[in-house]
C-alpha cells in the first residue's frame, strides 16, 4: 500500500517544475529536516514522505501544501485520482473481507467429536446448543474448581438470579454509565462451552450474522497455540494473519480502524506468559517485531490498538493473575445447559428426538447425572457412556454416581477388556500428565514426550483410543483430548505401583501426593483439585478394581494413608469440632463424598460433634449427607437447604436419627419446600433413637406428622417454627400432647400457621399434661372462642407451664387470661406482645396481678397498648414475686409516666429490673421518673437502651445519678444518641454516684475526640465508683485510645473492662492499654479484647504489662488472629512469678510450637486455674499429647479446661486420664438447657497431679 502512495505522489510531483517543486520542498521544512530535502529530486521527496510520515498524513500534507502554492488543477486531479482509488480499494477491501469470512466458515464449519472415528465429523451447527450467560461476576467461585461446581448450581441460579445476556449483546452500552466495553471476559469451568461459544462467535460473524454493525474483523487466537511460539519475534500483523487465504493481506486497511476490529483470545488460563512486563517495555506498532508474549500483554494492557475490542474466555481460576492487566472489563459467566438445553442436547446427539427424550429420562432423577449434564462436556461424556453402556445391555445410571465413577465409566467404554498396555508407556504418559498439571502446560511437544521415555509409536495406542489426541494446529504436537482427562491421569500417576517390573519410581522432579496435597490447601491452587478429586475416587472399591483391571495399577496404603491425614487436617483447620454455616461447602466435604467408602469416611469425620450445613444444589445436599451419615459422634446437626429435594435424599438425612445414638439435637430448615414428615417419624420412633431436641422450619407439614412427633419418648424439646399444616383428615395432634408416652418439656410453635386452628383438643391435652413446662405461641393466630380455652388450661391447678410466650394482636378479650393469672401457681414467666386491655379488664388486671397466688417473676410486655385506666389497675398491683418487668417499645402517656412513678414509689414494690428499651417519653416526664427511681429501695438494674437523650433528658438523669438517694447499680445505654453536651453531664454525673457499678455503653457512637475525653475524665475522677464498663462495638482512633487509657491509670475502683468487638487503629493502642496494666494504681481485674480483629504484631508492651500486673486475673482474648511472636511473649508473662491471671482465653489456630509453649505455662505459672482454648489444635495428635502432659506435670495448677467437645472426648481416651468415680459414665450428662456443660476427669492416682479437671464442653 506504501508504495502506491509513493507512486501517485511521485507522479503528480512530475507536473511541477523546478522552480515549483523548490518552492513544495520549502513548505515540507516545517515536517522533513533541511538536510534530506536538499538536492532531493522528486522520487526522492515521495521516499520522504511516506517514510517519515504515514500514508494517511503523507497524502494530506502534499494536498495542503498543493493548496497553498495555488496549483489548483493540480489539486482537483490528485482528489478524483483518490476518489477512483478509493473506491477500487473499497471493492478490494470487501473482496479480501467475504475472502477471509469464507475462510472462517471453512476453519470452524465442522466440529469433530472426541469418539468418532478418523475421517467422521459433524456440522458445528447441528450440534451447538445454547449456553446461560450470566452477566455477573461471582468471586466465591475462584477457590472452587473448575470442572463440575457451577454445573451443579445453575439450576438454583436459575430460579434465585437472573441477569442473563445474549451473545449479541456482549458489546451493549453499560447501562449505568452507557459506554461500551472494550473488553469482555467470558468465564466458566473447565468443559462448560468457552471455547465453543468463541467458535459460535466466528462462525455467525463470518456468516454476516452477528456484530456486522460493529467489526470489520474478527480474529481468533489461541492461547494454547501461542504458547508453542515461545518467545519467537513476529509483528502482530503477521500473527492475526497467520491464515490469510492469500498470500497478501489487506493489513492498512485492517489496522486503518482498529475500533472496528475484535479479537478473541480462546484459554486465557492455558496461557504460559506471565504478562509482568513493564509498562516501559509494552509495544504499540502492530508492525514491529516483538515477542510473541510482549505482543500479547500489550494488546491486553490496551498499549496495542487501544481502540480495538478484547473477548477473552478463561477459567475462573485464571481471573486473579490477568484481572490486574484488565481495563474495566464486563465480566459475563458461563453457566452451561438449562434444563431445556440439556434435553436439546440429548437429542442433537442421538440424532433423533423420541430416542433422544427417552435417553433423557433415565437421567432425569438420577440428581448426580441431571446436575452434571448443565456443564456441556459432561453432557458429551454422560451421553456418550450412556449410549455405549445401554448398548452393552448393563444399568448405565449407577456407574455414573461420582466424577470419578463417571470417568471410569468412559474409561471402560473405550478399552476393550483385553487391552494392555506396556507399563513404561503407560507410566509415562501419566507422568507426561502430571508434569504438565504442575507446569500449566496441556500442549506437548515430540520433546517432552521423549523426556518421559515415549516416542510417536509408543502413544498410538492412547491416539486410537481417543484419550490422547496429535494437535491439528501444531504438527509433532499432542495434547489429552481434555484438561480434566490429563487431571484424571495426572492422579493415575500417584497412584501407580512403584514395585512392578517395567515400572520406574516416580519422577522426583514432579512433586508427591503430600506436596500435591499442601498445594491445594493454599488459596488459588485449584488447578490441582480435580487431580485430588480422583486420586480420592481411586479410594472407591469398585473404582480400585477397574484401575486394577484396566491399568495393573492399585492404590498404594501409604497413599491412602496420606489422603487420610490430610483430610483429618482440612476437618481441623479451620474450626474446631464444628463445621459452621456458610454459603458453600468446603471442597473436601466432596473429596470424602468422591470415595463413596464408608469406613474412610468415617474415620476422616470421627472428631466431628456439631454439624453446620447450608446447601445449595442437589450435588452438595448428597455430599452433606453422605458425610453426615458418616459422622458417628455427632450429637447436634443443623441441616438447611435452599432448593427442593428429593424423598431419597431426606431419607438418607432423617436414617442418622436411628444410626447415631450419639446424636441429640437435629435442626432441619427446608427453606419452605417440603420434607417427609412420615419418614422421619419412623426414624425418630426407632429403639436406637436417642434425639432429645428437634427444629423444623420455614416447610409444610400435616396433622399426622405433628402427632407423631408428638409421641417420640425421647424427644424433650419440639421447636415447629413458620410451618403451614395442612390437614390430612386426620384429627387435630394436639391430644398427642396429653397421652403419657409424650414427654415434651417444651413445646414452640413459632409462626405456624393450622388451617384448623387449635380447639378444645389443645385445652384438654394440655390439661393432663403434667411434663410441660415452655410453650411458645408467638405468631400463631388464634380465634376468640380458641384462646379463651387456652387461657382456662393455664386456670387448671394441674397445668405446669412455667413459660408462656404469645403474640396477642388479634386478641380482643383478655379477661380469661387475668383470671388465669390470678389462679396459676406454677407460671413463673409470662411474655405478652402486641396485647391491649379494654375498659372491662383494667380492674381485673391489677387485681390478677396482686393475687398472692400470682407467681409470676418475669412480665415482659412488648409493643403493648395500655391506655391510662389500664395502667392505673396493673401499677396498683401489689405483687412480691414480680421481679423483672419489661415494658419495651411501649408509648407512655404523661399520666401513665406518672402512674409508673407512684408504683415505683411504693414500697411494696420489689422490681428489681426495669426495662425500658425502645420506650418513648416526652421530655417532661424524664423529671419524675428518675425521681421516683431514687425512692426506689429495690430497683438495680435499669436498661434505656435506644434511647435519644437530648440535652433536657440526660439532665434528669443525671440529677438521678447524681442524688445520694440513688441504688441502681446496673444502667444499660447502648445504642444511645448523646451529643457532647449530653456527654459532659453524664459523666460528670458519674463521679457523684455511689451505688453504680455497672455501666454499658456499647454500640455507642463517640462523634468526637472529645466525647472519649470526657469519659476519661469522669473515670480519671477517684469519686468514679464503676466496677464495670462495656465498650463493646466502639470504635477509638489513636489519640481517643491515649486520653482514654491515660485516664483510667489513675482509676483505682475498675475492676472489669469489656472492649469487645472494639476496632483500634494501630498497635499502639493496644500497648497504650498495656501500660495501663503496668501503673500499680490499676485495679482491672477482668480484660475483654474478643473479637477486636488484632492481628498484628510488636505487642511486647501489651504483653509485658500482663507479667507485672497484680490484678488481672481474667482475660479474653478470643476470635483474635494472634502471631507466632505474640504467643510466645504471651506465654512468657504467663510464665512470669508475678503474673496472678487465673483465667485465658484464647480461639485462634495455633502451630504446635505456640501450644508447646502454652502448655508449659499451665505449670510453670503459679496463678492460672482456667484455660479455655477453642479452634486451638491445628495437629491433634501432638498437640493433645503435649496437653496431657502438662496435665500430669505436679507443679500444675490448672483447675478448669474449657475445649470443644472433640478435645474432651479425646482426653478422655488418652491412657492416661480415666473418669471420676464421682462423675456419671453418660458423656452427655445435661443440666438444664439440653446443653452439654462438662464432663469430669481426673489423673491416676500414681500421678502426682492430684487436681481435678473438668472439662467444659462448651457447644457455644
Amino acid at each position: 500500500m506504501e508504495e502506491t502512495v509513493r507512486g501517485r505522489l511521485l507522479q503528480h510531483l512530475e507536473h511541477l517544475t523546478s522552480e515549483e517543486l523548490e518552492k513544495f520542498k520549502l513548505f515540507l521544512l516545517d515536517y522533513i529536516p533541511r538536510g534530506l530535502l536538499e538536492g532531493a529530486n522528486r522520487a526522492k521527496v515521495a521516499d520522504l514522505l511516506v517514510s517519515l510520515l504515514t500514508e494517511q498524513e503523507a497524502w494530506e500534507l502534499a494536498l495542503i501544501v498543493w493548496e497553498k502554492m495555488g496549483q489548483m488543477e493540480l489539486l482537483e486531479r490528485a482528489r478524483m485520482d483518490v476518489f477512483s482509488s478509493t473506491r477500487r480499494d473499497q471493492k478490494r477491501n470487501n473482496d479480501e473481507r467475504i475472502k477471509y469470512r469464507e475462510r472462517v466458515r471453512e476453519k470452524f464449519q465442522f466440529i469433530r467429536e472426541k469418539n468418532l472415528r478418523p475421517g467422521e465429523h459433524e456440522l458445528f451447527h447441528q450440534r451447538f446448543t445454547q449456553l446461560l450467560l450470566l452477566r455477573e461476576f461471582r468471586i466465591k467461585e475462584e477457590k472452587q474448581h473448575e470442572l463440575l461446581a457451577q454445573g451443579w448450581e445453575h439450576s438454583q441460579v436459575i430460579e434465585e438470579r437472573g441477569q442473563f445476556i445474549e451473545v449479541s449483546a456482549l458489546f451493549d452500552p453499560d447501562q449505568r454509565t452507557g459506554d461500551p466495553p472494550h473488553t469482555v471476559v467470558l468465564q466458566g469451568a473447565a468443559g462448560i462451552g468457552k471455547t465453543t461459544l468463541a467458535i459460535k462467535v466466528m462462525l455467525d460473524w463470518a456468516k454476516e450474522n452477528l456484530y456486522q454493525e460493529r467489526f470489520n474483523y474478527v480474529f481468533y487466537l489461541s492461547c494454547r497455540e501461542l504458547n508453542s511460539l515461545g518467545e519467537r519475534k513476529i509483528s502482530f500483523a503477521n500473527l492475526i494473519v497467520n491464515e490469510w487465504p492469500d498470500p497478501w493481506a489487506p493489513l492498512t486497511e485492517i489496522m486503518s480502524h482498529p475500533e472496528r476490529l475484535l479479537f478473541i483470545i480462546d484459554g486465557l488460563d492455558e496461557l504460559k506468559f506471565p504478562c509482568n512486563e513493564h509498562r516501559f517495555d509494552l509495544c504499540k506498532d502492530w508492525k514491529q517485531q516483538r515477542p510473541v508474549s510482549l505482543l500479547l500483554s500489550s494488546l491486553l494492557r490496551k498499549t496495542l490498538l487501544p481502540e480495538a475490542s478484547l473477548l477473552l474466555t478463561t477459567r475462573l481460576t485464571a481471573l486473579g493473575k490477568f484481572s490486574p492487566l484488565l481495563e474495566n472489563p464486563r465480566h459475563v459467566e458461563i453457566l452451561g445447559f438449562s434444563v431445556e438445553h440439556r434435553k436439546e442436547y440429548f437429542c442433537k446427539f442421538f440424532g433423533n428426538v423420541d430416542l433422544g427424550k427417552k435417553v433423557f429420562s433415565l437421567i432425569e432423577d438420577n440428581n448426580v447425572l441431571f446436575t452434571m449434564c448443565s456443564v456441556p462436556l459432561m453432557n458429551w461424556i454422560v451421553c456418550t457412556c450412556l449410549k455405549q453402556q445401554k448398548e452393552k445391555g448393563r444399568d448405565p445410571v449407577q456407574a455414573l454416581k461420582t466424577t470419578t465413577a463417571l470417568y471410569m465409566c468412559y474409561i471402560n467404554s473405550i478399552i476393550p477388556d483385553d487391552k494392555t498396555f506396556v507399563p513404561q508407556h503407560l507410566k509415562g504418559l501419566c507422568s507426561l500428565a502430571a508434569e504438565g498439571i504442575w507446569e500449566k502446560k496441556i500442549l506437548f511437544e515430540e520433546e517432552d514426550l521423549r523426556r518421559h521415555d515415549l516416542e510417536a509409536v509408543n502413544v498410538s495406542a492412547f491416539l486410537n483410543l481417543n484419550i490422547f489426541q496429535k494437535d491439528s494446529g501444531y504438527e509433532n504436537c499432542y495434547s489429552f483430548i481434555h484438561l480434566s482427562f490429563q487431571e484424571f491421569f495426572a492422579a493415575l500417576f500417584y497412584v501407580m505401583s512403584t514395585d512392578k517390573e517395567g515400572v520406574r519410581r516416580p519422577d522426583s522432579s514432579i512433586p508427591d501426593v503430600k506436596k500435591l496435597l499442601e498445594e491445594y490447601s493454599r488459596d488459588d491452587a485449584s488447578f490441582v483439585e480435580l487431580v485430588v478429586r480422583f486420586l480420592f475416587g481411586f479410594l472407591n472399591a469398585e473404582t480400585a478394581r477397574d484401575l486394577e483391571k484396566k491399568f495393573r495399577c492399585s492404590m498404594s496404603p501409604e497413599i491412602k494413608s496420606q489422603l487420610l491425614q490430610w483430610a483429618e487436617g482440612e476437618n481441623q483447620r479451620d474450626y474446631e469440632g464444628s463445621w459452621y454455616p456458610s454459603a458453600h461447602l468446603p471442597l473436601w466435604y466432596s473429596f470424602v463424598y468422591e470415595t463413596q467408602d464408608a469406613e474412610f469416611a468415617s474415620q476422616v469425620l470421627n472428631n466431628v460433634h456439631e454439624i453446620k450445613v447450608d446447601v445449595f444444589s442437589h450435588y452438595e445436599a448428597l455430599n452433606a449427607v453422605f458425610c453426615i451419615k458418616h459422622c458417628p459422634r455427632a450429637w447436634r446437626i443443623f441441616f438447611s437447604c435452599r432448593f427442593v429435594l428429593p424423598d431419597g435424599i431426606w431419607q438418607d438425612l432423617f436414617s442418622v436419627v436411628s444410626k447415631n445414638q450419639n446424636l441429640k439435637e437435629l435442626f432441619v430448615d427446608p427453606k419452605k419446600s417440603s420434607c417427609p414428615w412420615e419418614k422421619l417419624c419412623v426414624e425418630l420412633r426407632n429403639a436406637n433413637c436417642k434425639l432429645e431436641k428437634l427444629r423444623l422450619e420455614n416447610t409444610k407439614g400435616t396433622y399426622s406428622g405433628f402427632q407423631g412427633l408428638c409421641s417420640v419418648p425421647t424427644l424433650k424439646s419440639l421447636h415447629l417454627n413458620n410451618i403451614s399444616f395442612e390437614t390430612d383428615y386426620m384429627k387435630l395432634p394436639w391430644e398427642s400432647l396429653g397421652k403419657k408416652n409424650c414427654q415434651l418439656q417444651t413445646l414452640s410453635l413459632q409462626f405456624c400457621h393450622f388451617k384448623n386452628p387449635p380447639s378444645q383438643i389443645l385445652s384438654s391435652a394440655l390439661n393432663s399434661n403434667e411434663i410441660l413446662k415452655t410453650l411458645d405461641l408467638r405468631g400463631v393466630s388464634f380465634k376468640e372462642t380458641e384462646i379463651e380455652l387456652l387461657w382456662k388450661v393455664l386456670e387448671n391447678p394441674k397445668c405446669k407451664i412455667e413459660t408462656l410466650r404469645m403474640h396477642c394482636h388479634n386478641i380482643k378479650n383478655t379477661h380469661n387470661l387475668l383470671s388465669a393469672l390470678n389462679n396459676n401457681v406454677s407460671l413463673k414467666n409470662l411474655y405478652l406482645k402486641g396485647i391491649s386491655f379494654n375498659e372491662s379488664e383494667r380492674k381485673v388486671l391489677g387485681n390478677d396481678l396482686g393475687n398472692p397466688n400470682c407467681k409470676i417473676e418475669k412480665l415482659r410486655f412488648q409493643s403493648c397498648h395500655f391506655n391510662t385506666a389500664c395502667f392505673q389497675n396493673f401499677f396498683s398491683a401489689s405483687n412480691e414475686s414480680l421481679k423483672h418487668l419489661d415494658f419495651s417499645d411501649t408509648w407512655f402517656a404523661e399520666e401513665n409516666i406518672n402512674l409508673l412513678c407512684k408504683t415505683l414509689e411504693n414500697p411494696n414494690c420489689k422490681i428489681e429490673t426495669l426495662r425500658l428499651q425502645l420506650c418513648h417519653f416526652i421530655t417532661t416526664y424524664y423529671q419524675n421518673f428518675f425521681s421516683a427511681l431514687n425512692s426506689n429501695e429495690s430497683l438495680k438494674n435499669l436498661d434505656m437502651s435506644d434511647t435519644f437523650f437530648k440535652e433536657e433528658k440526660i439532665k434528669f438523669l443525671c440529677k438521678f445519678l447524681e442524688d445520694p438517694n440513688c441504688k441502681i447499680e446496673r444502667l444499660r445505654l447502648q445504642s444511645c444518641h448523646f451529643n457532647t453536651e449530653c456527654f459532659q453531664n453524664l459523666f460528670s454525673a458519674l463521679n457523684s454516684n455511689k451505688s453504680l457499678k455497672n455501666l454499658d455503653l456499647s454500640k455507642t457512637f463517640f462523634k468526637k475526640q472529645e466525647d472519649i475525653n470526657l469519659l476519661g475524665k469522669a473515670f480519671e475522677n477517684r469519686n468514679c465508683k464503676i466496677e464495670t464498663l462495656s465498650l463493646q462495638s466502639c470504635h477509638f482512633n489513636t489519640e481517643c485510645s491515649q486520653n482514654f487509657f491515660s485516664a483510667l491509670k489513675s482509676n483505682e475502683s475498675l475492676k472489669n473492662l469489656d472492649l469487645s468487638k472494639t476496632l483500634f487503629d494501630k498497635v499502639k493502642d493496644i500497648n497504650l492499654l498495656g501500660k495501663v496494666l503496668e501503673n500499680p494504681n490499676c485495679k482491672i481485674e477482668a480484660l475483654s479484647l474478643k473479637n477486636c480483629k488484632i492481628s498484628y504484631t510488636d505487642l511486647e508492651t501489651f504483653f509485658s504489662a500482663l507479667s507485672s500486673n497484680k490484678s488481672l486475673k481474667n482475660l479474653d482474648l478470643r476470635q483474635n488472629s494472634f502471631k507466632k511472636e505474640d504467643i510466645e511473649l504471651l506465654c512468657k508473662a504467663l510464665g512470669n512469678q508475678n503474673s496472678n491471671i487465673e483465667e485465658l482465653r484464647l480461639s485462634c489456630n495455633l502451630p504446635l510450637a505456640c501450644l508447646q509453649d502454652l502448655f508449659h505455662v499451665t505449670w510453670r505459672s503459679k496463678s492460672l486455674k482456667t484455660l479455655t482454648l477453642r479452634n486451638s489444635f491445628q495437629n491433634n495428635d501432638k498437640g493433645i499429647k503435649l496437653l496431657c502432659e502438662a496435665l500430669e506435670n505436679q507443679n500444675c495448677k490448672l483447675q478448669t479446661l474449657r475445649s470443644a467437645l472433640r478435645l474432651a472426648l479425646t482426653l478422655v481416651q488418652q491412657s492416661s486420664l480415666t473418669t471420676t468415680p464421682a462423675v456419671p459414665s453418660d458423656p452427655w450428662t445435661r443440666k438444664s438447657g439440653n446443653c452439654p456443660l462438662f464432663h469430669g476427669l481426673m489423673c491416676p492416682q500414681e500421678s502426682r497431679h492430684s487436681a481435678q479437671l473438668w472439662l467444659q464442653l462448651c457447644s457455644q
